[in-house]
C-alpha cells in the first residue's frame, strides 16, 4: 500500500540524483523508499542507504552483519561498489546497510563524505535514496549535501533550507509542501491513543526504586531546568573513589555487553529523564546518552535499552519487544554500544538497585549489570565510541560525580 504512495511521489523525485526519504515510522519510510526505487530503477541504477535499522524491509539483519555499510564507508573509506548488495526482487536496485557502527552518530551525519557520495552518483547518472528517521540530531546538516527530501507520515523537515520534493502523508495522499506542521512533544507522542502498545501495565515497583519516584520533582534542577536547591539533594550512598573505580574486579572473558537497542531520540532532557524513570524497571538497562550537536545548539538525548553480547541477541530481544507491544512495529534498532561510564559497583543486587535509585534521583540515567563473577556494576550511558561519552561525562563532572569510561560488561538478568 505504501508502494502506491511511492508511485505518486516518483514524479517529485524526477531527475534528482541524491534524495533523503525521511519519516517518523521506519516501516512506512522503508516501504516508500522501495516504491520510489522500483520505478526509478526502470531508467537508472538506484542505491538505497538504509539508516533505519533492521526489520524495516530494506536490509536483513544477516546482510547487515555480513557486509560493510554506511558507517564503514564514512570511517574507513569503503567504496559504494564494495558495500552495495543487489536487491533480490528488484533489478537495478542496490542496498547498503547501516554498518558496524550506528549510521546516525553525529560524526557520520556531519561528515563531508555525504557531499562526495552525492557527487559520485550524479556523475554516474544514478539515484541515491537515503532512508532515515527525520528526528535525529544533525540530520538537518546531512540533507543539505543532497538534492532534496521526501517526507513520510508526520515527519517534518529537519532543515527548512533543504529542498522539499514531496510528502507522503497517508497511504493515499501526496501533496505539495504547504508549510511545516507542528511537531508533537516527546511526552505527547508517548501518550497518543493511536499507539496504545507503548502504554504498558505498570508492574509493582521494588521498594528500592521508590527513591527515584519520590525525588522526581528535584531531578530537573540538575540539568538546568530551574527550581530546587542542589544542596538539598540526598547523597549517593557510599560513593566510590577513583582508585576504587580503577580496581573494579577484572571481567571474565566473553562477558562484554557490546550491543543495545536504540529506542528513540529527543531534544528534551525532561522527557529523557522521565522515560528512564517510567521504563527503567520494565526495560532493564534503559539509559540515555547526551548527544552534542554544536556549541550553540541544545543537546539531544539518545535513549537505549538492554545489554547484549552480540547483535543477534539484541535483534531477538527487539523482535520480542515488538511482538509484545512494548515497542511499536518498525520502531527500534540494534546499536553497537561497547562503552559506558562506570559509577559504582556492589556485591548484591539489593545494594546495586539502591545505588541506581539514588543516581536516578539525581537525574542520572543509571542502571546495573551483573557480570559472570557476580559483581554488580552501576553504569550511566551506553556509547558507540569513547568520544560519544564526553558530553555525559562533562555533566557528571560538573555535579562532582566520579565516573570512569570503561568497556561495558555484564547482563541485565
Amino acid at each position: 500500500m505504501w508502494e502506491a504512495a511511492g508511485v505518486r511521489v516518483n514524479a517529485a523525485v524526477g531527475p534528482h540524483a541524491a534524495v533523503a526519504v525521511l519519516g517518523d515510522d521506519p516501516a512506512a519510510t522503508g516501504a516508500v523508499t522501495l516504491g520510489i526505487a522500483k520505478l526509478q530503477a526502470r531508467q537508472r541504477r538506484v542505491y538505497i542507504l538504509d539508516l533505519l535499522g533492521d526489520g524495516q524491509g530494506l536490509v536483513d539483519a544477516d546482510e547487515t552483519d555480513a557486509h560493510p555499510g554506511v558507517s564503514d564507508m564514512v570511517h574507513f573509506g569503503v567504496s559504494l561498489k564494495k558495500a552495495a548488495r543487489p536487491h533480490g526482487s528488484r533489478p537495478n536496485v542496490w542496498l547498503v546497510a547501516g554498518g558496524a557502527e550506528s549510521p546516525l552518530a553525529v560524526d557520520v551525519l556531519t561528515n563531508r563524505w555525504w557531499e562526495v557520495i552525492a557527487d559520485q552518483v550524479r556523475r554516474a547518472d544514478a539515484l541515491l535514496l537515503v532512508a532515515a528517521p527525520a528526528m535525529v540530531p544533525t540530520m538537518g546538516q546531512m540533507v543539505m549535501h543532497l538534492d532534496g527530501i521526501v517526507l513520510v507520515g508526520e515527519a517534518i523537515s529537519p532543515n527548512p533550507a533543504a529542498a522539499q520534493l514531496g510528502e507522503v502523508r497517508s497511504e493515499t495522499a501526496l501533496h505539495t509542501p504547504s508549510g511545516s506542521p507542528s511537531v508533537p512533544s516527546f511526552a505527547n507522542r508517548l501518550a497518543k491513543p493511536a499507539i496504545p502498545r507503548w502504554q504498558l501495565p505498570v508492574a509493582a515497583l521494588l521498594v528500592l526504586a521508590v527513591g527515584a519516584a519520590v525525588t522526581y520533582s528535584r531531578w530537573r534542577p540538575l540539568l538546568g531546568l530551574g527550581g530546587g536547591d542542589l544542596n538539598s539533594l540526598p547523597a549517593i550512598p557510599a560513593p566510590i573513589a577513583p582508585a576504587a573505580l580503577a580496581s573494579t574486579p577484572a571481567t571474565p572473558p566473553g562477558n562484554e555487553a557490546s550491543y543495545s537497542i536504540e529506542l528513540l531520540f529527543t531534544n528534551s532532557d525532561h522527557d529523557a529523564i522521565d522515560y528512564v524513570a517510567r521504563r527503567g524497571d520494565s526495560l532493564p538497562g534503559t539509559t540515555f546518552n547526551v548527544v552534542s550537536v554544536a556549541s550553540d545548539s541544545a543537546p539531544w538525548y539518545r535513549l537505549v535499552t538492554g545489554a547484549f553480547r552480540d547483535s543477534a541477541s539484541a535483534a531477538a530481544h527487539l523482535a520480542a519487544l515488538r511482538q509484545n507491544g512494548v515497542v511499536t512495529t518498525g520502531a527500534g534498532s540494534v546499536a553497537r554500544t561497547p562503552f559506558a561510564l562506570l559509577l559504582d559497583s556492589a556485591t548484591t543486587d539489593a545494594t546495586a538497585q539502591l545505588r541506581v535509585s539514588a543516581f536516578r534521583g539525581r537525574g542520572i540515567p543509571a542502571y546495573a549489570l551483573r557480570d559472570s563473577a557476580q559483581v554488580y556494576r552501576v553504569y550511566a550511558g551506553a556509547f558507540s565510541t569513547e568520544f560519544d561519552a564526553q558530553p555525559l561525562k562533562l555533566q557528571l563532572d560538573s555535579l562532582n560525580i566520579q565516573s570512569a569510561l570503561v568497556t561495558r560488561v555484564g547482563s541485565t538478568s
